[in-house]
């Protein structure tokens, strides 16, 4: 986010600007407040782009057919001008993280989950091509799982499918490629007309990434992955058997054997009614949200750094299944990333410099704050590379940097690898609270890339974690569990963070459960903080 500065624009059409959320081919967009105070986001076209009458003439159309498209699905449009001197377009905002978000932070997703994902994205097709629209970029970070049900944004590229849309302005004229390779159908990677029929093919891909962590046409290149789109199978065989007809028939090269919507619906079938639609992990990442931008608005509190922010409750959870590392693919026209937002419960500032300014300090402190159309704004996202550790400290060397009474370790175990470091330090303790007995373990993989590490490391923590109850809002880790205490133990609390985890056990007669446990997220944040990065 970047302050707007005294010579950047202070309103767009009824909207009192805030700052700049992102940038990028097309343009860029702003973060606003309306009359009534609602947040909303304006997309502002590049001025090359505004110059163009063709452009112009196709915006407009696109404008007056995503005004049709229902705000059950998508992020919807609140006003905007194709003829003001910069054309731009004002969303609301939509509170809820994006689908590539949740697979990175919780994992990929249950086959219940992933069918009820697949119908609302059928029912938000069905609804934006019924107003004549193609969205051409339909990719994980385009879907946000709200608290209501999915909802589909960034529209802003869409094709009106209109007669008379294809002989206006191509784009791809100008030298851009519009749209995200791993989930572009063959004919967009080729260049052809679109139709609705492109938009069922990006939603296989992105139904397969839910349950499998990466788009199945994800290659080494941009270039391998347009070859693969237009030319190979896709490999479905970690699609559940479920899912696998309705996925594989979305992703067939001829545009006509793909199912409407409509007929997606019926292969998809019914969808039980439920009050909370997705794993606990979304809602924990909404409620973050929201008290982060509240914080951010009204000035009540400066955010904490980074390390200290809320991280959403990530142990195994009700639809949640083994984590996948997302796949990084290549980009396509952006104006800037979409990740979760919110709208609910705000209070703006009167001055429009006061937000800026403390949002560039969030920034400068590591706080990502980016948007698309449908604006998303999330706090500590890690679909960026992952946290990457490189050795675990020796015992002698953890003794004087961890918060423990007890004298030095009196075991050191330690186990070396080219694909990791297992090691463990224990402290007898004098059994108080003052002083409890501590076993403490490192384990870090290595021999990959940092996003291989991490996978690594997330499907062993995984594993261990099965059964156990999660530990939510440590305020630093990605993910955490509390292990079921026993004979040795009076508390056990485990912690991972990119490709290391750490393990704390503590034990003390008496020892209350809420000392212990206090104690051992103190052990814990110091054990990961000593290692080496």
């Amino acid at each position: 986010m970047e302050d707007l500065g005294p010579s950047g624009p202070k309103h767009v059409g009824p909207f009192d600007v805030l700052g700049v959320l992102g940038e990028g081919g097309m343009g860029r967009v702003l973060l606003a407040a309306g009359p009534d105070g609602r947040l909303v986001a304006v997309k502002q076209v590049l001025a090359h782009f505004a110059g163009d009458e063709g452009f112009r003439a196709r915006f407009r159309r696109e404008v007056t057919a995503s005004r049709k498209v229902s705000g059950a699905y998508t992020a919807a449009v609140i006003d905007a001008d194709a003829d003001a001197p910069t054309p731009w377009l004002a969303s609301a905002f939509v509170a809820g993280p994006s689908m590539s978000a949740v697979v990175e932070e919780v994992g990929v997703l249950s086959e219940d989950v992933v069918r009820r994902l697949a119908a609302g994205l059928a029912s938000a097709l069905a609804e934006i091509h019924r107003a004549g629209l193609v969205h051409r970029d339909l990719k994980p970070s385009h879907v946000l799982l709200a608290e209501g049900g999915v909802r589909v944004i960034d529209l802003g590229i869409a094709r009106a499918t209109e007669p008379g849309a294809e002989g206006d302005t191509e784009l791809t004229r100008t030298g851009i490629v519009v749209g995200s390779p791993a989930y572009m159908s063959p004919e967009q990677a080729e260049g052809r007309p679109l139709t609705p029929a492109s938009d069922v093919f990006s939603l296989g891909s992105v139904l397969a990434m839910a349950v499998t962590g990466r788009s199945p046409f994800a290659g080494t290149s941009a270039l391998r992955t347009l070859f693969d789109v237009v030319h190979a199978e896709p490999d479905l065989s970690a699609v559940p058997a479920g899912l696998r007809h309705v996925v594989a028939s979305c992703l067939a090269k001829d545009p006509a054997a793909r199912p409407s919507p409509a007929r997606l619906r019926e292969l998809i079938g019914p969808v039980a009614p439920a009050g909370r639609q997705w794993p606990s992990a979304v809602y924990g990442m909404i409620a973050a949200q929201r008290a982060d931008i509240d914080r951010l608005l009204d000035g009540r509190a400066e955010p904490s750094a980074p390390t200290d922010a809320p991280d959403a409750p990530a142990a195994p959870l009700a639809g949640a299944g083994p984590r996948t590392p997302a796949p990084r693919t290549p980009a396509g026209l952006d104006l800037a990333p979409a990740v979760p937002g919110t709208q609910a419960g705000l209070h703006m500032p009167r001055s429009p410099w006061r937000a800026p300014r403390r949002i560039a300090a969030l920034t400068a402190a590591g706080v990502l704050l980016v948007a698309g159309t449908g604006v998303a704004l999330y706090v500590r996202d890690r679909v960026t590379a992952p946290i990457s550790y490189t050795a675990v400290p020796t015992c002698q060397a953890a003794h004087g940097k961890l918060p423990l009474a007890s004298g030095s370790p009196a075991r050191d175990t330690r186990s070396e690898t080219a694909k990791g470091v297992r090691a463990a330090c224990n402290w007898d303790g004098l059994h108080t609270a003052a002083s409890p007995a501590a076993l403490v373990r490192w384990d870090l993989s290595l021999g990959g890339d940092a996003g291989a590490n991490a996978g690594t490391q997330r499907r062993r923590f995984q594993e261990e974690a099965a059964g156990q109850r999660e530990a939510s809002r440590l305020g630093f880790g990605t993910e955490a569990y509390w292990s079921s205490p026993g004979a040795d133990w009076s508390c056990v609390l485990a912690v991972r963070e990119g490709n290391l985890s750490v393990w704390v056990g503590l034990q003390a007669k008496p020892y209350t459960k809420g000392d212990c446990e206090a104690k051992a997220k103190e052990v814990a944040r110091a054990a990961l903080k000593a290692a080496t990065r």
